[in-house]
């Protein structure tokens, strides 16, 4: 199972470049309805949910490739190379933002850069002392928000990811998902529908109390917005699970979607800067949403193409 890809994480991965690449095309339009895009303050939308399904299959990934490599080339050369990895994702995100989103402060692959490096260290630890402290790092931000590390964030309010401060919290995705990934990678389809079930059902009872005293916000990257729309993910891991490995129904696109997401990324990123240069923001919702079908097909093809040639870019 080390060395093979699992079907149902390909699935939530291209799941979430699915919604992602439509999302954040029309995102400019003004004729798009607020459904579809970020909530603009406190609330919750399903372009809410992109960051931490993406989030919540980087965690799940990172714990099937842990392991062999750390026994194969030792943790020296296992934290270089997961150095070297994220700083490109960094590095990207860097130029992302000078060269083609000048308008964002912080960007998606800056996030998974910063983020993906400080989970790593945690892939050290063992699954259930791991989800342990996910949870009580999730605990200090909320300690530490009151006392000067939310007026931190506060300034990176518009890039919706909290900025280089929003890494504590959104690690939480991350290193959940790792632990959660080393307790089914050897598991039956039951188990893994019965133990990722168990932590949707806690993650999101868990969410929906806290908003009693919390609301969801995505971009404050609030306890109650973390905690739900992590079991948000792990519920549609469970879905993705039972349709694969129970029922055994295959949506082709998805996996393929699912195999090169960060080089669709990036080129969806792409397309939507040169969209804007013939397309208006003002335009009438049938050519917005026209526009934004078109990059989707095209980002499509490509996956389809490169899957079939079994060629995957990994960065």
């Amino acid at each position: 199972m080390a060395r093979q890809r699992w079907g149902a994480l390909d699935d939530l991965r291209g799941l979430a470049v699915l919604v992602m690449v439509p999302v954040n095309v029309a995102a400019p339009f003004t004729a798009i309805p607020g459904w579809f895009k970020h909530a603009p303050a406190d609330g919750l939308t399903i372009a809410d949910l992109v960051v931490p399904v993406f989030l919540f299959s980087l965690g799940l990934s990172s714990s099937f490739s842990f392991a062999t490599r750390l026994r194969d080339r030792g943790a020296l050369r296992t934290i270089l190379h997961a150095f070297l990895r994220y700083a490109l994702l960094f590095v990207f995100g860097v130029i992302g933002i000078l060269f083609v989103d000048t308008g964002a402060r912080w960007e998606m692959l800056e996030t998974l850069g910063l983020t993906g490096f400080f989970s790593f260290f945690f892939l050290f630890l063992p699954a259930w002392p791991r989800c342990a402290a996910a949870v009580l790092l999730l605990a200090a931000v909320e300690v530490l928000r009151p006392l000067g590390l939310g007026s931190l964030m506060t300034p990176w309010y518009g890039s919706g990811l909290g900025g280089p401060w929003g890494t504590f919290s959104l690690s939480f995705f991350v290193i959940v998902a790792s632990a959660l990934g080393q307790v089914l990678k050897e598991a039956t389809a039951a188990r893994r529908i019965l133990v990722a079930g168990s932590a949707a059902a806690i993650l999101c009872v868990a969410g929906l109390l806290s908003l009693i005293w919390i609301p969801f916000s995505k971009h404050l990257l609030s306890l109650s917005y973390i905690l739900f729309t992590c079991g948000i993910a792990a519920a549609l891991l469970v879905l993705l699970v039972t349709a694969t490995e129970v029922a055994h129904l295959r949506v082709p696109l998805l996996g393929s979607l699912g195999r090169n997401p960060l080089l669709l990324y990036m080129l969806h990123a792409v397309l939507g800067v040169l969209l804007l240069l013939v397309v208006p923001v003002g335009a009438d919702a049938v050519v917005a949403w026209l526009s934004t079908l078109a990059v989707l097909v095209v980002c499509s093809v490509i996956a389809v193409v490169l899957d079939r040639r079994g060629w995957l870019v990994k960065l």
